[in-house]
This record gives structure tokens, C-alpha cells and sequence, in this order.
């Protein structure tokens, strides 16, 4: 997210705009907590994980936009933009009808609507992988089960992405959970061939230490679970990360200066920018220096 920032104060200020940055995200911008940036200043976050502004989630926030509308017009704020999840989204949508509002997608769960990829995911991949990675040279030598439980909440989009980039045995995702019967016959099928097993699954799998247990149970050996907990969320972003924010806030300050509200989103390798109640994608001619 620091890089994405970074990207819309360059961009901003090559429009001769001023940009402000909104501390705490929704609570922030509720409760008026903004502040002037500096483009040379926050380049100084860009290589840091997380957000330097900080976050925060407003489950009633709908019925805050007459304040927050009240909030911008005081400081002379006539554009805004949101970074974060599906919920992010909402939020950003509604205040489309206050002021021109743009939209980022930013979670490592990778599962906004309508973009194929989510600033910070790429970054939360690379650190499971190299866990698994880990954990597989221990296996090498100490032959039993290891699953490595990544984050992802309630989809299994970044555990499916791990699973696929380090070749595990099993995956298991809360979209599709599966018997514990075929979870036994994938898991002894490769301890069949290699002595041992590696499982991925998201956080949000169903009763998944239970689960774990049944499986070392029914298999006769010990497991070991690993989580890679929240330090997945955080760690120096990747390079397709940062090239990917950049791309995104690069279309969205694009997009306003249209006039216009919307959501700049990652679809077939390309920033694209989609108003509120459209699905019709405009794209960009983007420059990146």
C-alpha cells in the first residue's frame, strides 16, 4: 500500500494537486484525521510492508457520508481514494455520490471483485512460499505430515496460489471442503512416494486442526502444523507488487482527472479503470516515470 501511496502523491503533484493523506483509513476519515504528504516523504515508506497510514473498518460506515462529505468540503478535498478489500469497495462506491472517488484494490486474500490481482498479494505469496520451502527440507529428513496454514480469511485463493507454486500434496480451501476419507487418500498417496506429505490450507478451512488430527491419526504418524499468521501480511513488498501499485494509482489519479468516479483494477496484465455501475473497462495510455 506505501508504494500505491507513494504513486498517487507523484502523480498528483505532476497535476499540481495537493495530496492529503488520511490516517486510520475509514475511522480516519470519519473522525477528520487528514494530512498534507509530500511525495519525497512518503517515497521513504514505499519499500515497507503495510500501511504507514494506517487502517481500520467501519461496519456501519454508509451512514457516515454526510459527515465525511462535511469533513472533505472543509479542507478543500474534492477527490478521495480508497484502498483495500470488497469491503473497501463498498465504502468507496457509496462515496462516489459525495465526491469523485476512486478504488484500489489492496488485500493479500486476492479476491476483489472484478480484478485479477490485489496489491500485496504477490508479497504474502512469496513469504509462504518460502515457509514451504522451509518445511520441506526438514521433511526431507524427518519424514511425517506438515501442513502450513496461510491467511486468506474465509477464501482459498491465496492458499491455492501457494499450493500451486510449491507442488503440495493437498490443498484445502473453505470453498470446497473435502471428506476426510479423499483428504487420507491424497495424503498416503504421497507418503507412498516421497515418506511424507505437505498440506496448504487457508485459515479459514473448517475445523482444520481437527481435521490435521483425524489425518495423523488415521495415517499412524505424527503431523505439524505451521502458521504463518499475520507476519504474512506484512515484510518488503515484491517487485511485481510495487509495479502493480504504481500501474493502479497511476490509473486512478488517471480516472479522476476525468472527472469521473470508478475503480482502477488489474485485468489481462493491464490497469483498467471501471466506473461504479459500469462493467465496461476503460483503459489508460499510463505513464510510468
Amino acid at each position: 500500500m506505501n508504494m500505491a501511496l507513494w504513486a498517487l502523491c507523484h502523480e498528483a503533484e505532476k497535476r499540481g494537486w495537493q495530496p492529503v493523506g488520511i490516517e486510520e483509513g475509514l475511522q480516519g476519515l470519519i473522525d477528520g484525521r487528514f494530512r498534507a504528504l509530500d511525495s519525497r516523504e512518503v517515497l521513504r515508506w514505499s519499500r515497507r510492508g503495510g500501511t504507514e497510514l494506517g487502517s481500520s473498518r467501519v461496519a456501519d460506515f454508509p451512514q457516515y457520508l454526510e459527515t465525511v462529505k462535511q469533513k472533505l468540503e472543509k479542507e478543500d478535498i474534492d477527490a478521495l481514494v480508497i484502498l483495500g478489500g470488497n469491503g473497501s469497495a463498498r465504502a468507496a462506491a457509496a462515496l462516489s455520490g459525495k465526491v469523485r472517488t476512486a478504488f484500489l484494490p489492496a488485500t493479500i486474500d486476492n479476491d476483489v471483485i472484478d480484478s485479477d490481482s490485489s496489491i500485496g498479494f504477490d508479497t504474502a505469496l512469496n513469504s509462504a512460499i518460502r515457509l514451504a520451502d522451509g518445511i520441506r527440507d526438514s521433511a526431507d529428513s524427518i519424514p511425517r505430515l506438515f501442513a502450513l496454514e496461510t491467511l486468506g480469511g474465509d477464501t482459498g485463493f491465496l492458499a491455492q496460489a501457494v499450493a500451486q507454486a510449491v507442488g503440495a500434496d493437498v490443498l484445502l480451501v473453505p470453498e470446497h471442503p473435502l471428506e476426510v476419507s479423499e483428504i487420507i487418500a491424497q495424503t498416503r498417496k504421497a507418503t507412498d512416494k516421497n515418506r511424507y506429505a505437505l498440506i496448504v490450507a487457508s485459515e479459514g478451512y473448517p475445523r482444520l486442526t481437527e481435521t490435521i488430527d483425524e489425518l495423523a491419526k488415521a495415517m499412524e504418524t505424527r503431523s505439524r502444523m505451521s502458521r504463518i499468521g499475520h507476519a504474512q501480511r506484512g515484510g518488503v513488498p515484491s517487485g511485481f507488487d510495487r509495479l502493480l501499485a504504481r500501474a493502479l494509482a497511476t490509473g486512478a489519479v488517471a480516472g479522476l482527472a476525468q472527472g469521473e468516479s470508478g475503480r482502477s483494477l488489474w485485468q489481462g496484465g493491464k490497469a483498467v479503470w471501471l466506473s461504479f455501475d459500469s462493467n465496461d473497462p476503460k483503459e489508460f495510455k499510463l505513464e510510468l516515470l
